[in-house]
């Protein structure tokens, strides 16, 4: 009987977000690099204008970001931004726990 050839489960393209590297504003676009997990990551621009809130370029950057890890991997992240120049910042990416994926608790240690 011929057996069926073993298939790997491919990996997203896409690995989970670590960090977030924004630039200052160029010619109504503002530059970005995305270091993530496994897969390495990418760089990108948001199309704003050039006196746009930084909170808004940062918030157009990491939501796309958020909905490809929640897709892709199935996890909820989140950001915070810090001035890493005065014409750049860096967005350090953590998971968070979802509400929904918590275990109840009864306040007992599991395996006690």
């Amino acid at each position: 009987m011929p057996r069926r050839p073993e298939t790997k489960k491919q990996r997203p393209p896409f690995g989970i977000p670590r960090k977030i590297i924004l630039l200052a504003e160029r010619g109504d676009v503002w530059p970005y690099t995305l270091v993530a997990d496994g897969a390495g990551g990418g760089c990108g621009k948001v199309a704003m204008p050039g006196d746009a809130a930084v909170e808004d370029v940062q918030a157009a950057v990491f939501t796309p970001l958020a909905d490809l890890a929640r897709t892709l991997h199935g996890v909820e992240i989140g950001v915070t931004w810090s001035v890493l120049t005065p014409d750049s910042w860096v967005g350090h990416v953590r998971r968070d726990v979802a509400p929904a994926d918590l275990a109840p608790s009864d306040g007992v240690p599991e395996g006690s």
